[in-house]
Order: structure tokens, then sequence, then C-alpha cells
């Protein structure tokens, strides 16, 4: 039994101080990108950068079919899309993106990003708005290529709103939880983009 709590106390510690390790990064400098305005007093400014195996125009396709109920999110596909596998090839009928089109968050319900603007082949920024404003969050995706037949995806999320919301969406499982499904994200993409 002793064993047991020793081996529980070592994971919630090291679960933790991953976490907070997560948290001192949350208001991150870098380069200002499409949509940073749609969030203005963000409490919380998540950036994240992954290589891509293909060019620009190879990436685009797959983030043009975002959404639960379309291609997915390509990141945890229980939570985010009612356990329905993500997109494994590109669709023709989701390649029309436009501003004011809804992508659903999940399928189980609660607000839709809104697209606010596109740029194809380059950006997709979108924006969530909980009721009474208690929660404002701004997804931006930019593609930049690094090399011939090679891109950078940056994914950008910012979050601001009622305190007590905010407050929990930094709590470290939260955080945590972002890190991991957004590396998730980037690891199928690049499945995706080199035809694995």
């Amino acid at each position: 039994m002793r064993a047991r709590h020793l081996i529980f106390a070592g994971a919630a510690a090291t679960a933790l101080g991953a976490a907070l390790g997560l948290a001192r990064g949350v208001r991150q400098p870098g380069p200002r990108l499409p949509g940073d305005r749609l969030v203005k007093r963000a409490t919380l400014t998540r950036t994240m950068r992954a290589p891509m195996p293909g060019a620009p125009e190879a990436v685009w396709p797959w983030l043009a079919q975002l959404g639960a109920g379309r291609g997915g999110w390509y990141s945890i596909d229980l939570i985010d899309n009612g356990g329905r596998p993500s997109a494994r090839s590109i669709d023709p009928d989701l390649q029309r993106i436009a501003p004011g089109d809804r992508l659903e968050a999940s399928t189980w319900g609660g607000p839709p990003f809104v697209v606010t603007s596109v740029e194809e082949g380059r950006s997709l920024v979108t924006v969530l708005r909980a009721r009474r404003g208690w929660l404002r969050v701004s997804y931006a995706y930019v593609i930049d290529p690094s090399g011939p037949g090679e891109s950078t995806l940056t994914a950008r999320l910012r979050m601001g709103g009622h305190p007590g919301i905010v407050a929990l969406a930094l709590s470290p499982m939260v955080l945590l939880s972002h890190e991991v499904g957004q590396r998730v994200q980037f690891a199928r993409l690049r499945r995706r983009v080199s035809g694995r």
C-alpha cells in the first residue's frame, strides 16, 4: 500500500511540475500574428510551432477542413470529434472556408469557433465567444515556408474574459491538456501531410 501511495505522489508531483512549467510560458512574446487583436487583454497567450513535411499549399487543405463534424481537429478525437476519427484524406467539399463560417469546437455542443479571416494557403483565424463575454478565445494558424517542400505551422491561442472562468482555464490540468492536444494535432497533421 505504501509503495502505491509513493508512486501516486511521484506521478502527481511530476504532472504538477510539468503543468506549472507550462504556466510560466502562459504569456509568450513573439511576432504579431493575424487575430491577435481579437482578444485585447488576453490573460493567456500560448504559441506553438511545428515543422511540416510539405510546402504551405500541401498543409493548407488539411487546415481548411478543420472542425468537429467536418474533417475533425486531428487531435484527441474522443473529446473534440465525438470519437469519430479525424479525416485521413482531403475532402473537396470541405475546402471552401470563409469568414463567418462556424467550426464546431466539439460534437458535444457549446459555442463554436467562428472564422474571422482566411488567407488561403497562409492563415486561418477563428474566435470563440461564450455568452455574456465570460470567455473569449482566438485561435490562429499560420503557415510559413521554411525550405524547399517544407513549412512551419504556428498555432496561437489567446484567451480572456471573466476572471473566474479565465482562472479555471489557467489551471494546471487545462494547460496540460491544451499542450497535449496541440502536440497531438501537430503530429497527426505531419502524418497527413506526408501521406502516412
